[in-house]
């Protein structure tokens, strides 16, 4: 019903009538524009970019219908609204808008992409994602489409006469124009069609005829019929498929996914009406562009994909890889084409060509000028190679020269010649010897030594070849990197370039100095033996000697006769006074809580709670933590790491710091004895509040806290928590206090001694081993065993009676 309003309103609105009486059966100013949706606005502007009239063509029109002003306006509104709603409206909802009116097109089957598949030539071209012959509806019918029943015209006539038709083509090719009856258009194209329809309105509007006529006409193809085309043969989704009129021989074989693996894209044949009327070359478009051969189907067009006659697999150094189709009569050439010829680092002179006949494969080289000759089989396979990496006229230079570098190996080029390209020898060049590395007749390497003295003097000369080495030495080159090393209390510790006439203070200097802890009235420095003292054996493995050096390194006589040699160590001393304050912190019951100094290396736990004012009345001594910070180096997680590998059961928790087990109470009270602990830099003591309660967790049967109560023993507040549960370890219980420390449960015969708990303690009960039960069979032969046992007991209790 909505469909046939909608093309009411547009006839009504502009001038397009689907009978004789259509506009005399509704009265125009009845239609109201604001309940029009904005589809229905659409497709009326759709219509009338179609007809190429304008909005104000279209407003004169529906005017002269009788429309009013304000519906006229309220129209314009409308239009202002949705802007260019030509362009708003994406092409996939006028396709599915046109599909609901004019019947559902034919979906694209999904074909899946395998490896082997993508390697087809021509596959992609119809099953990408970026490129697409999805068939649209909206696209108008060629001049040459061919009319038949179903397909739709809409004729204006407007000047002097006005009148507007829009009518169908019936199943016998007819378009009945009232008062001028059946015109047959039926099997003739599209322009053929509008020139007869054209000459039979003259008919009754002679004035269309005329050199100047007043009246004019408008004929339009305004629906295009459905078309149902087979697609069959070795295609990827062989089936019968709808499409738009206006669909072409792409958009069928899109839609079927194109070839298989068997089908061939050189030969599709379209047949019709029984007769091939056409044979599609896919490649024409994929390698020339060429869409010639992609005709507009018809009503009941059988597309036939045949088998391939000859398939081509091209590899290695070409611009396109893969499997190619080729025709009868097509050559390597054409082959070479398909691939897009070459890379830039293949061999062009030649070609391999493996193919095969009834009984086995083989091998054919195939050059250049053959290319053009070579007819391709079924089953080849061409493969181009790639160049070789060698250089053909280059020798190199490196080393301790102005220019190293390759260079052209020109006719008849000597080392002399060579060298002066290379701009001449660097200053550190070594005189005594350079080389030249050669292959020799027999492909191996051959080193030729010459003098560099000799070569410069002109004494020595030799001719180079093809990829000839030349090396020069530097002196730096020849010999071990010589350097230095200073260890200890400076700034940058580390290795440096050593430099003649280096001294002690020198080094000290590079290495930024000396930090606040060095000493220095004590540095060593370390001295491999001599070339001369290392000739014969001794059991002295070096030389130490010892310094003193003023802390703003200046120079004296001393350390200006002492000059460091290559790979001196040097090992600058703590001062032994040294020390670094650190401090501890104080957190909790203390009347000054925060960090204190250490002032002593035997600063003491009760000196420190001294400065900080004492306990408060509120603090719990006995609860008092001291943690301490601890660094874990290298070796120590080594062998944590090795342990760790041979039993995976084992953890390590590296919190950066242990709990020290401390009774501050007992501290407090005598200082100086083995409760009052030094302390050291980091150190943390926390002095809580007096806790009011009992932690109690592990197997019993409701963790909870309960308060404390003195004097009550563990079983009390076990019994708090419910009572132990079936799986506890009673005599493995244990009390974890606050102060860190812990006690455990002791065990005599039967009787069993917990641990005291005070305030802020924490119960645990762990639980039992888990056991596997013991299954049937091992009961079974348990008893098997006892049963045995006791008949040999029988046994020789009646022997020995």
């Amino acid at each position: 019903m909505r469909k046939i309003f909608l093309f009411l309103l547009m006839g009504l609105v502009l001038g397009i009538g689907f009978n004789g009486t259509a506009q005399e059966n509704i009265n125009p100013r009845e239609i109201k524009i604001s309940e029009l949706s904005d589809n229905q606005i659409r497709r009326i502007h759709d219509e009338m970019m179609n007809r190429g009239l304008s909005e104000q063509q279209a407003i004169s029109l529906a005017m002269a219908r009788g429309f009013t002003r304000q519906q006229i306006n309220e129209l314009e509104r409308r239009f202002e609204q949705l802007g260019d709603v030509s362009q708003s409206q994406s092409g996939n909802e006028k396709d599915e808008e046109a599909a609901s009116l004019f019947g559902e097109v034919s979906e694209k089957e999904e074909v899946t992409k395998t490896e082997e598949r993508k390697k087809l030539f021509g596959f992609d071209f119809f099953n990408s994602e970026n490129l697409t012959f999805e068939p649209s509806v909206n696209l108008p019918a060629s001049k040459s489409y061919i009319i038949g029943p179903g397909d739709e015209f809409s004729i204006d006539i407007w000047g002097t006469s006005q009148q507007s038709y829009q009518l169908t083509v019936d199943n016998g090719g007819n378009l009945n124009i009232p008062n001028v009856g059946p015109v047959a258009v039926g099997s003739l194209t599209l322009e053929e069609a509008e020139k007869k329809v054209f000459n039979k309105l003259t008919l009754i509007y002679r004035d269309l005829a005329e050199e100047n006529p007043k009246t004019f006409a408008h004929i339009y193809l305004a629906q295009i019929r459905p078309i149902k085309v087979h697609v069959i043969g070795e295609a990827f989704a062989p089936g019968s498929y709808t499409l738009p009129g206006s669909a072409t021989a792409f958009n069928a074989l899109y839609l079927a996914g194109g070839p298989n693996m068997n089908g061939s894209f050189r030969e599709i044949k379209i047949i019709r009406d029984g007769r091939q009327v056409k044979t599609l070359d896919v490649y024409e478009y994929l390698i020339n562009g060429k869409t010639h051969d992609n005709i507009s189907l018809r009503d009941d067009d059988v597309i036939m994909v045949p088998s391939y006659r000859y398939r081509v697999r091209m590899s290695g150094e070409f611009k396109r890889t893969g499997i190619f189709e080729g025709k009868q009569g097509e050559t390597v050439a054409d082959m070479l084409d398909y691939a897009g010829g070459f890379t830039d680092k293949a061999y062009q002179e030649r070609l391999e060509v493996f193919r095969t006949n009834s009984r086995q494969n083989y091998f054919e080289g195939v050059g250049r000028d053959n290319f053009d000759d070579v007819l391709i089989q079924n089953g080849d396979s061409i493969i181009a190679g790639e160049i070789l990496k060698r250089v053909e006229n280059r020798v190199i230079m490196e080393g301790a020269v102005m220019r190293p570098g390759n260079y052209e190996l020109t006719e008849d080029l000597s080392l002399t010649s060579l060298l002066e390209r290379a701009e001449g020898l660097r200053e550190d060049a070594f005189m005594e010897r350079g080389q030249i590395l050669r292959l020799d007749d027999n492909l191996e390497l051959e080193n030729i030594p010459f003098s560099v003295k000799k070569l410069i003097t002109g004494d020595f000369d030799i001719d180079l070849k093809r990829e000839d080495i030349v090396t020069i030495y530097s002196r730096d080159s020849l010999r071990q990197e010589r350097d230095l090393t200073i260890k200890g209390e400076v700034q940058y510790p580390g290795t440096f370039d050593y430099r003649d006439g280096t001294t002690l203070s020198d080094l000290v200097a590079m290495a930024g100095g000396f930090t606040e802890s060095a000493s220095s009235s004590y540095i060593e420095v370390a001295r491999r033996l001599s070339h001369d003292e290392k000739s014969e054996y001794s059991k002295r493995t070096g030389h130490l000697f010892q310094f003193t050096i003023s802390r703003n390194l200046e120079m004296d006589e001393q350390d200006g006769r002492f000059e460091l040699q290559p790979y001196d160590q040097v090992f600058v001393r703590r001062a032994p006074g040294f020390v670094n304050s650190g401090t501890v912190r104080i957190n909790g019951e203390v009347l000054y809580a925060g960090e204190y100094n250490l002032s002593n290396r035997e600063e003491r736990l009760s000196s420190v709670i001294e400065r900080t004012g004492g306990l408060t009345p509120d603090a719990y001594a006995q609860g008092a933590m001291l943690t301490r910070k601890v660094e874990t180096d290298a070796k120590t997680k080594r062998l944590r790491e090795q342990l760790m590998e041979r039993d995976s059961t084992l953890q390590f928790d590296d919190m950066g710091f242990e709990v020290l087990a401390i009774d501050l109470r007992t501290a407090l009270e005598n200082p100086g004895t083995r409760d009052d602990v030094f302390l050291q830099a980091g150190d943390e003591l926390f002095i809580p509040r007096e806790l009011q309660t009992i932690k109690i967790s592990g197997e019993v049967l409701n963790p909870v806290s309960a308060p404390f109560v003195e004097g009550k023993s563990l079983r009390h507040y076990v019994d708090q928590g419910g009572g132990f549960s079936d799986m506890a370890k009673k005599s493995k219980a244990y009390v974890i206090y606050s102060n860190g420390k812990a006690a455990a449960t002791s065990n005599f015969l039967f009787f069993k001694n917990y641990p005291k708990v005070l305030a802020g303690s924490e119960i645990v009960i762990p639980s039992k081993p888990h056991r596997d039960p013991l299954p049937a069979t091992a009961w079974i032969s348990i008893g098997s065993s006892v049963a045995s046992l006791a008949l040999t007991v029988v046994t020789i209790s009646n022997t020995l009676k």
